[in-house]
């Protein structure tokens, strides 16, 4: 009878748990139905300003190319700096030999200028623009630069209003969309005193937030998967326990034409760990993402082992015994955020309509260590 009674009390304690999470509403249409995939207007590529101090807006393009690099760009505006809306550039490449080359710079907000009647976005005398099909990045710091073009023969897209919305308030959210989502790569990088013809396929998206990171995401896990016919997009992270651990995600598989699907319905799963003291964290050798869909189905196996890149996320707070400060203080008392890129061959499972496939391509893999 006890063994009864108290089984019932742990059942009791464990709906009110499940009962006290926070609902998130994921990329849904206005109307509150599952979320379709929308091409972008000029206004989902332009900023969405908030008031908030920890608003953060994020351009972020990634290439790899034919020669063996990989270079990446992020263009930030945040309200985080010394001054509302002041934006950052961040210039990465490494180098076939995986040597790891980068440049950080904060600019004044004045040096920020935003075209009027389409989408540019030019900060000092470094320029982005385009459309949702073909974003030009025209890039240079340091020894360091882009000229590149990603375009895509696909429009870019949204799932749903593009935002996932935390807590019965809807009061923070993350949004995200999918610039030129097939993007071949063209046009030049610049290091070590070399101007390199950049030919590949690449990536981009364009995300924003309002809250404290850490109130509303935990380990992300992204995907980014090539093959002459078709791409696959995986966006996720896993929300805190007060909002379920519930993983927040967008699945996307592209071709030429469109997006074939879009969904949510995501799960991750990590396996063979292994500690790593640089990041003193516990990385997963293997990583398997599995998405569903009401027409397609699928799953890639990713061997997350062949890390081409690992850093610490605050590493740019090093530059001054100040910042250092800042730095030692976030990491005591708030999170130690660690990230990993891998990169490599592997295998898209695919079943299509009832139609099984096995599609090989390359992709790169992100895991982000939040907290």
């Amino acid at each position: 009878m006890k063994k009864m009674a108290f089984g019932l009390l742990v059942v009791l304690l464990m709906a009110r748990t499940a009962a006290a999470a926070d609902p998130i509403s994921l990329f849904l249409e206005k109307d509150g139905s599952k979320g379709k995939p929308h091409n972008l207007a000029l206004a989902d590529l332009k900023l969405h300003y908030a008031e908030t101090m920890w608003y953060t807006e994020s351009y972020f393009f990634i290439a790899y190319l034919d020669s063996g690099e990989i270079a990446y760009i992020q263009l930030l505006v945040s309200n985080l700096g010394m001054k509302k809306n002041q934006p950052a550039l961040t210039l990465t490449i490494i180098t076939p030999d995986r040597k790891r080359l980068t440049t950080e710079k904060d600019f004044a907000p004045a040096d920020l200028k935003v075209g009027a009647n389409n989408f540019s976005l030019k900060i000092g005398d470094n320029l982005l623009s385009g459309d949702d099909k073909n974003q030009k990045l025209n890039v240079r710091q340091e020894k360091l630069g882009f000229e590149l073009e990603f375009a895509s023969p696909t429009p870019g897209f949204k799932l749903g209003d593009g935002c996932a919305w935390f807590g019965e308030k809807k009061d923070i959210y993350f949004c995200i969309n999918y610039p030129a989502p097939r993007a071949r790569v063209s046009g030049y990088i610049y290091y070590d005193g070399k101007k390199v013809a950049a030919s590949g396929w690449g990536y981009a998206d364009h995300s924003w937030y309002n809250a404290n990171s850490t109130d509303f995401e935990r380990t992300w896990h992204n995907l980014k998967f090539f093959s002459p016919d078709q791409n696959l997009i995986i966006s996720s992270f896993g929300a805190p326990e007060n909002f379920g651990s519930q993983t927040v995600a967008v699945v996307a598989l592209v071709n030429d034409q469109q997006v074939l699907m879009a969904t949510t319905d995501l799960t991750v799963t990590e396996s063979s760990f292994r500690f790593d003291s640089a990041g003193q964290k516990n990385y997963p050798q293997r990583i398997l993402y599995e998405f569903k869909h009401p027409d397609y189905s699928g799953k890639i196996s990713f061997d997350s082992s062949r890390v081409i890149e690992k850093m610490d996320v605050l590493e740019k707070l090093d530059k001054s015994a100040a910042s250092k400060a800042v730095k030692w203080t976030i990491q005591t008392f708030v999170a130690k955020p660690f990230y990993y890129r891998a990169f490599g061959p592997t295998e898209l499972d695919l079943t299509a309509k009832g139609v099984p496939s096995k599609i090989p391509g390359s992709a790169s893999c992100e895991t982000i260590f939040v907290k």
